[in-house]
């Protein structure tokens, strides 16, 4: 899709072009100037603003296929993972980091809505992953949901003071996973998977 003008935005977001503009310039709403001086907003900037407001997203806004990272060193439980999103909603689009470090490269590149993401793994933690996510605008809306086998009343309480409120315990169950990939990727699930769940 192209590039949206403030009048495209406000009608997607039921408010005026002034209004549009005001969050631009203060910096809430990611957006640029054309050479004429017009201001132009990119569909994913404004999925992440609306989703992070708890907006009503337009079909004709949203993808296709919605992106779920999953970022964990095990092997087998990123394949279980992969295996129980699929099952559960079939028009997600789903890839995988075996580390911190690769975690960084996969959010820039393939820019998740959800990232179902590990504590511990070699180099860089998944806390660390936590507070450079919720640090960096780019990532504002972002889901976040902890899969960990280590989740002690300590590790709870950093997690959410990294903005982190969402866990899972290890093994994940599909039924554990279900609740949150509704919560953070509602349209990836077809029809006949809503009517049966």
């Amino acid at each position: 899709m192209e590039p949206m003008s403030t009048h495209d935005v406000a009608r997607f977001c039921n408010v005026t072009p002034r209004t549009v503009l005001r969050w631009v310039d203060a910096g809430l709403l990611p957006g640029y100037e054309t050479g004429g001086g017009r201001r132009r907003i990119l569909r994913d900037e404004l999925l992440l603003f609306m989703r992070a407001r708890g907006m009503k997203l337009p079909p004709e806004l949203i993808e296709e296929r919605l992106r779920v990272a999953v970022v964990d060193d095990d092997a087998l439980h990123v394949t279980t993972m992969e295996r129980s999103i699929r099952a559960l909603a079939t028009k997600a689009e789903v890839r995988t980091a075996a580390d911190g470090f690769g975690a960084g490269a996969l959010l820039y590149s393939f820019r998740p809505h959800l990232v179902l993401l590990d504590l511990v793994m070699p180099g860089l933690d998944g806390f660390e992953v936590c507070r450079r996510i919720r640090a960096d605008p780019n990532f504002e809306g972002v889901g976040v949901v902890v899969a960990s086998s280590h989740l002690t009343p300590v590790v709870r309480t950093r997690l959410r003071e990294l903005g982190v409120e969402h866990w899972m315990t290890k093994p994940v169950r599909r039924a554990d996973l279900e609740p949150h990939l509704r919560r953070w990727v509602p349209d990836a699930f077809d029809a006949h998977v809503r009517a049966a769940v």
